[in-house]
């Protein structure tokens, strides 16, 4: 069944087109009316989408540019020069030689000595020996008269005591001479009473013997001599003599022995106490052992000065030395004699020149030695005792001086273990493993093309080593294998959004 005719259908359509333009009319009128009250905004808008489309096609060019970026190779270049394979150390610039000057300046009695005159300052250069410090010297003058002193009433005390014995002896000699005389002078009649006594005392009391009255008769005629004699007093005064011999036998021993403690005292207690003095008081001046420049100053003018510390600190610098520290791995590299190029702060780039001169044989921490336990508990579970890296001594003796040189500097270091001059070299990361185990490296030429030459590789510093292969030449273009370099394949730049499977 037709619902119209043709002539109606095509009234219904033009219709239809007549209310779409009136609809289409009326939405741009509204947009014009719109555009007409919003300008401003309408201008905004589109300058916004204006730069949103400059800076997406700015962006797909900048990726282009990248894309090509990362697809090149990186390169280096052959170069030609001299290798060094070193060591690098940090240490301190010292002094040829730094002594610390004390002084013994003191002795028996004597403390405290006054600072008398100091006469250079720190930083001031003096010559070997020149008077630095001087002391006061008048206590020492004073202890000179004090041991003069005591030593006079010493030897005064000895003589009296020698002279006193001596009354003594005297006075006992003259003694015993006597006694002695009355023993020699009647002896006989000591003897003829002693023996009519023996006898009395035998025989006398029996009737008739006349001991007895012989007894009495002899007794009688030695009591009545003008010094009288009896047994007792003759063997009294033989008593007195072995006394006095023997008395007379002690005090010489004590003039001998004070006669050797004077002769000790003055040959060498005094000798040594006044040597002490005196080798003390020519101490008062203390001279710089060696030419060079003082560090540091330890006493004042007008302060005591206590034997054994400090006077001051002196430094010989026509010399000077690195003192650095080593690790493990590398001291066994480091021999005496190896050269080395060091640099300083306050220098810059310059480098100066110096010869390894002392190589430690023990670690710095050997000195603390461990206990057979700790030594043997980390033995048994394989752990280090310390847990940390030993680290050596060594010494750089500089080759020649610097005005800028100054103690104390901070220096770095390279220790040079083998050098070689005016060869082709090349960084590391241009050196390639080949699958047959040889080594080479991929030129690249101008036009792009690729050309891989077997090498040889030789010294080897921190960045370069020398290669040696037909054709190399310095100027070439090598590729780099730098592994840790970005991606090349922009392929791994590229972000998908979730749920995307490639």
């Amino acid at each position: 069944m037709k619902l119209f005719s043709k002539k109606e259908k095509t009234t219904v359509i033009e219709n239809n087109s007549e209310k779409k333009e009136s609809v289409i009319k009326k939405v741009f009128k509204k947009i014009g009316g719109f555009i007409k009250r919003h300008k401003v905004l309408v201008i905004v808008v589109v300058i916004i989408i204006a730069v949103v489309f400059y800076m997406k096609y700015k962006a797909k060019q900048a990726m282009e540019a990248y894309e090509a970026q990362m697809n090149q190779p990186t390169t280096a270049t052959v170069e030609q020069m001299d290798l060094q394979k070193s060591v690098s150390v940090t240490g301190t610039l010292v002094a040829n030689e730094t002594t610390t000057v004390t002084s013994t300046l003191g002795g028996t009695g004597v403390t405290g000595v006054k600072v008398a005159k100091v006469n250079y300052e720190v930083g001031d250069y003096v010559e070997a020996g020149t008077i630095v410090v001087e002391f006061d010297g008048d206590d020492y003058d004073r202890k000179i008269a004090e041991l003069s002193a005591q030593y006079n009433i010493n030897d005064m005390e000895s003589a009296m005591s020698i002279d006193d014995y001596n009354k003594k002896i005297d006075d006992l000699v003259t003694q015993l001479e006597k006694d002695q005389k009355y023993l020699d002078d009647n002896r006989d009649i000591y003897n003829n009473l002693k023996d009519a006594y023996e006898k009395y005392e035998d025989i006398g009391k029996l009737p008739g013997s006349g001991e007895e009255a012989r007894w009495l008769s002899q007794s009688s005629i030695a009591m009545a001599l003008a010094e009288p004699v009896s047994i007792e007093l003759y063997e009294k005064r033989e008593d007195a003599v072995e006394d006095a011999q023997y008395q007379i036998s002690l005090y010489q021993k004590q003039i001998e022995l004070l006669q050797l403690k004077q002769d000790y005292a003055t040959n060498y207690t005094q000798v040594d106490a006044y040597d002490d003095v005196y080798e003390s008081k020519e101490k008062t001046t203390v001279e710089a052992p060696i030419s060079g420049y003082i560090l540091s100053m330890n006493v004042e003018e007008g302060n005591n000065y206590t034997q054994g510390n400090t006077v001051f600190t002196i430094a010989d610098t026509s010399g000077f030395i690195v003192e650095a520290t080593v690790n493990e791995y590398d001291i066994a590299n480091i021999q005496e004699g190896l050269p080395a190029a060091v640099r300083f702060e306050s220098t810059g780039d310059e480098e100066f020149n110096g010869t390894v001169s002392f190589v430690a044989v023990a670690s710095e921490s050997s000195v603390s030695t461990q206990t057979a336990t700790s030594a043997y508990s980390a033995a048994a579970t394989g752990a280090s005792s310390s847990g940390q890296t030993a680290t050596y001594k060594i010494k750089i003796t500089m080759d020649g001086t610097d005005d800028r040189f100054r103690v104390g500097m901070t220096a770095k270091a390279s220790v040079i273990l083998d050098s070689v001059s005016n060869v082709i070299a090349v960084p590391y990361d241009c050196v390639q493993d080949a699958e047959d185990g040889s080594k080479f490296v991929n030129i690249i030429n101008d036009d792009g093309t690729e050309k891989k030459v077997t090498v040889t590789t030789g010294l080897e510093s921190d960045y370069y080593v020398e290669v040696k292969g037909d054709g190399l030449e310095k100027g070439m273009t090598v590729e780099a294998i730098v592994t840790d370099a970005p991606s090349t394949d922009i392929q791994d730049y590229i972000t998908y959004d979730e749920g995307y499977e490639e």
